[in-house]
């Protein structure tokens, strides 16, 4: 439990950097966010490439007990990072964080309907976890209907890839007797990683910009892609090791995270990053980060009660 609480806030600390990332990028050094999307997953893609030899557990093939989750993990997740990119055009990291929360209820009915069972007080914890999420959209102005509609679809995408994560990883700890913390969680972020390298490579043509030939625009890129990359191996185990639900409440403190970071650029002056706001506006998202908080604690309770 306290690996898995770990692993869950370092999971949402990379997120965090990466909306950050995300905003230089576009804001920044005025580059569209497809061309980050398709520069990011080509170095991720090479650097999952190059360490699959080393990450590949022995006794698994190439199996449809795990290809086929796999397929539709990759399908699910292009869509939801797509969408998820695409919102931080129109709206400040800090706002679309704690947004992404949505999942953690979407994840919740998935997981019930796959039969498993979630008690009274993990419902108490989701429904913190989206309360607080709907607190902070509304806290400082509404997120333009672009952006909100754009989380909202990577919500449900990101939900349904999370539930085959945890698909693909069992499946390889099946087939390799591998049950090691990081050992499943490692290889399963080289297959996915050097899958959606493959077809950013496809991508470059069109989304890769005119300078791709150049060094600058993959040196821009750097930064997210090394934050997003970490944040998934992190995510990955915290999946592995706690369940895909309170995976996703840990996942959900990003906006506490993402809060305190805001308030810090914006204060140094870098309003093309993060709007600066009033202590009022600031004391509220804070007030509402902090349900995230309790839903995790009343998670963690629930677990303790359990066992």
């Amino acid at each position: 439990m306290i690996l898995g609480i770990a692993l869950g806030l370092m999971t949402a600390l990379g997120h965090s950097l990466a909306y950050l990332a995300t905003r230089w990028f576009t804001q920044d050094r005025g580059r569209p966010t497809t061309q980050l999307l398709v520069l990011a997953h080509v170095m991720m893609g090479v650097v999952s490439g190059l360490a699959l030899p080393w990450l590949w557990p022995d006794g698994v093939g190439l199996d449809a007990v795990w290809l086929k989750p796999y397929a539709a993990l990759v399908f699910f997740f292009v869509i939801a990072q797509s969408c998820l990119i695409g919102s931080l055009k129109y709206a400040d990291a800090s706002r679309v964080a704690p947004l992404i929360s949505l999942k953690v209820a979407m994840l919740a009915g998935i997981t019930v309907a796959m039969g498993a069972t979630i008690l009274p007080i993990q419902w108490a914890a989701v429904g913190l976890a989206v309360a607080a999420a709907f607190v902070l959209n509304g806290v400082g102005g509404r997120m333009p209907g672009r952006a909100t509609g754009l989380v909202v679809l990577a919500c449900v995408c990101y939900a349904l890839a999370d539930t085959m994560i945890l698909e693909v990883i069992e499946a390889g700890r099946a087939l390799s007797g591998d049950r090691s913390v990081m050992g499943g969680p490692l290889w399963c972020v080289g297959v996915v990683y050097a899958g959606t390298g493959v077809l950013a490579v496809g991508l470059l043509p069109w989304w890769g910009g005119r300078d791709v030939r150049g060094w600058e625009a993959w040196r821009d890129a750097l930064p997210y892609t090394g934050a997003w990359l970490g944040a998934m191996v992190m995510l990955y185990a915290t999946f592995a090791s706690v369940g895909l639900v309170f995976g996703a409440i840990l996942q959900s403190t990003r906006g506490l995270i993402s809060i305190g970071l805001g308030v810090a650029l914006a204060h140094a002056g870098w309003h093309h990053l993060e709007q600066k706001h009033g202590a009022s506006v600031v004391g509220r998202r804070l007030a509402a980060a902090a349900l995230m908080t309790a839903a995790v604690a009343l998670y963690v309770i629930a677990g303790a009660g359990s066992g």
